[in-house]
């Protein structure tokens, strides 16, 4: 009943000899019309990453023991707080010692003086030198006993407060951390895209943890060496956000993004990856 309906009401438009096969010509007339003199802005699409510019390894500054731990991974941190405190309690019995130590010298020093002895003066000179380099060595650990965050960081790495206790060497690493306000985009583009990719093209980003988001940015790099990725060769492209990174934003979460390209026709964008297939394939 629809068919025969809509064929009287197209039977009235074009004729009631060959309906469909008229109302089929003009609907393909027009769609290629549409395809061919229509458009849109086309973006590219690329999968993205967010980067931090700095990333930093906190380090033992000298052999003790872990006696506190604030930082977990995942935690927040501003810049100053701490993130971890070493035991002090043997420094400051060292520190004890080396300032008894220089003011026994010192007092040597002054009664060898006093008796015109200035041999002995000289060796307690030198070993009141020695305690002084010794106890600003202590009081430079000391003030080092405290590891704080030197930016506005999110801890990447380091699940230590199951090691209260543990002792820690040298240089040993304790934290990885990862500025948070230096956030940018580093977005893959296929090695058949990169060439409608251009510095400055606006984009927008979605992540796949909240995809029903979008944010803005502003492509500033194109690397000009392409890497591989999936055994697919990409170019690197790097964008500054346009907008205030989000509380939940963390370095590596990554999503799609989509990059202004500029206007194309609906012709193009449909059928412009078959074309270059078959211009290869038939190497026209």
């Amino acid at each position: 009943r629809w068919g025969s309906a809509l064929k009287k009401l197209f039977g009235k438009i074009v004729g009631p000899e060959k309906t469909w096969a008229k109302v089929l010509a003009i609907a393909g007339a027009v769609g290629l019309a549409v395809l061919i003199f229509g458009g849109m802005n086309y973006r590219v699409e690329a999968p993205f990453l967010l980067r931090t510019e700095n990333v930093s390894f906190m380090s033992t500054p000298y052999d003790g023991y872990i006696s506190e731990v604030e930082a977990e991974v995942g935690d927040i941190f501003k810049a100053g707080e701490r993130l971890l405190s070493l035991d002090t309690r043997d420094l400051l019995l060292e520190k004890a010692a080396a300032a008894a130590d220089l003011t026994r010298y010192l007092r040597e020093e002054e009664k060898s003086r006093a008796r015109n002895e200035l041999g002995d003066m000289r060796i307690f000179s030198a070993r009141a030198t020695q305690a002084q380099v010794q106890l600003e060595a202590i009081e430079h650990h000391l003030s080092q006993a405290e590891i704080r965050s030197p930016f506005d960081a999110f801890v990447v790495e380091g699940d230590l407060k199951k090691r209260l206790g543990a002792p820690v060497q040298q240089g040993d690493i304790l934290f990885k951390i990862a500025r948070l306000d230096r956030l940018y985009v580093e977005g893959k583009v296929d090695e058949r895209d990169i060439h409608e990719v251009a510095v400055g093209a606006e984009m927008e980003i979605a992540f796949a943890s909240q995809p029903k988001q979008k944010f803005p940015a502003h492509v500033i790099l194109i690397e000009p060496i392409a890497t591989t990725a999936d055994s697919d060769n990409v170019f690197l492209v790097r964008a500054e956000l346009d907008t205030v990174p989000e509380d939940w934003w963390r370095p590596g979460m990554g999503g799609i993004s989509k990059i202004e390209a500029g206007h194309r026709t609906f012709f193009w964008i449909v059928f412009h990856r078959t074309i270059d297939f078959l211009r290869l394939f038939f190497w026209i």
